[in-house]
């Protein structure tokens, strides 16, 4: 176990492997006014810049994510006696509601290199939970897929998303009480599941906060154990193999007198895994692996209890994901499956743009807008036979043949 060393602040911009502004997001409740309000902050630079005005009457613990590419910080909350996703731009200071209509959010993770949300949520009509992804401009909701029945229980803060493999990973407790991972491919047709056995070393809890490396996509956790004789938590920091569910124990520190696990987030740039804590004297910190030189550090967090932290990552988002986004839009149209039954996937198109469904005889039988980047499209009411699907604007036509016998 390696010694937790106290940084000060002027100590941040001279070690090596430390990001010279470590940017941060989230939500806190103010010990001055006793109201929950969003907060953005840069470790070298506080005080905080607060926006106090958005009603925040509740947050779904664990459901916060964020966008670098636009500076969006979503989370659910509650408004109305109506669940939502509240939208807070870290740019502009101001805050909207998303009108994606889920019933429940469990958790929500954008998909960075296209801005889509994913939410893990169950519906009321159902006892079963589901698979839905969000365009974050229009914020029309699309069903990905529906989860196996054998999930009893969702863990906060234990879903984790790879925008570069658009891989979703959570990790559940089953109907035979067994703690398990599941690794789904979001963008396979169809969505591929693959549920896995958790490898806890002995002794060791379930309480996991995950986050992805994307230099390297491995999948880092901070797991917490609480010793109830000595009042004290210990922090552990290790790597999960996402094919099989090992764990690797790396590193450890303790002496906190609690920590707050929704507040688990990840600095790409200065590869520093972070999570907000008590210390011996009460106090909220910033308690961080630093992954790269392996030692554990403390900063300061603003006044009052911070939780839902996300790291501001937008100049290696931006550096590692804008000419991927190029290539999306300008990649050739894709149309499948060939013959469908019952939906039409397309991808390789604009956000925005009218496509129309023509049937051999040159009859206009369906049209509609793109809406997501792999636009899912109801022709469950078309008979079989030969149609062709045209992008308004362009060039792009594509047959198909719809099937009903299949």
């Amino acid at each position: 176990m390696k010694k937790s060393a106290l940084l000060f602040l002027l100590i941040f911009s001279s070690i090596v492997g430390f990001s010279q502004s470590m940017k941060f997001v989230a939500v806190r409740n103010n010990p001055t006014t006793q109201r929950q309000e969003f907060i953005q902050w840069d470790t070298l630079s506080l005080p905080t810049v607060i926006n106090d005005t958005a009603p925040i009457n509740g947050v779904v613990s664990g459901s916060s994510t964020y966008n670098s590419n636009n500076g969006n910080f979503y989370i659910s909350t509650f408004q109305n006696q109506q669940l939502v996703t509240l939208v807070y731009n870290v740019n502009q200071r101001n805050n909207f509601v998303l009108n994606n209509l889920l019933d429940f959010g469990v958790e929500t993770k954008v998909d960075l290199s296209n801005g889509n949300l994913y939410s893990v949520h169950t519906m009321s009509s159902s006892s079963r939970g589901f698979i839905s992804v969000t365009d974050p401009v229009s914020g029309v909701t699309t069903l990905v897929d529906s989860l196996p029945n054998s999930i009893s229980g969702f863990f906060a803060d234990g879903m984790v998303f790879n925008s570069n493999t658009h891989h979703l990973y959570f990790y559940y407790i089953d109907t035979n009480n067994v703690e398990r991972f599941m690794d789904i491919d979001v963008m396979a047709n169809p969505v591929t599941m693959n549920s896995m056995v958790l490898g806890f070393a002995s002794g060791h809890t379930s309480n996991l906060t995950l986050e992805f490396d994307l230099n390297t996509n491995l999948l880092h956790f901070l797991s917490i154990h609480y010793n109830s004789q000595t009042q004290k938590s210990k922090i552990y920091f290790g790597i999960i193999n996402p094919t099989n569910g090992a764990m690797s124990y790396e590193d450890s520190t303790e002496g906190y007198s609690g920590v707050v696990l929704s507040s688990g987030t990840f600095d790409q740039t200065g590869q520093n895994m972070c999570i907000s804590a008590v210390d011996s004297n009460n106090r909220y910190i910033m308690v961080g692996y630093q992954v790269l030189g392996a030692y554990w550090f403390e900063a300061p967090l603003p006044a009052g209890n911070v939780y839902e932290i996300e790291a501001n990552n937008y100049t290696y988002v931006r550096a590692k994901y804008a000419s991927t986004s190029v290539k999306e839009l300008n990649a050739p149209m894709l149309v499948f499956p060939n013959p469908a039954q019952e939906f039409l996937q397309v991808s390789g198109v604009g956000l925005g743009n009218r496509y129309r469904i023509f049937n051999q005889n040159g009859q206009l039988v369906l049209s509609g807008k793109i809406s997501q980047n792999e636009e899912k499209i109801d022709v469950s009411k078309l008979n079989s036979g030969l149609f062709l699907f045209m992008m308004e604007g362009t060039k792009n036509v594509s047959k198909f043949i719809i099937n009903k016998g299949l």
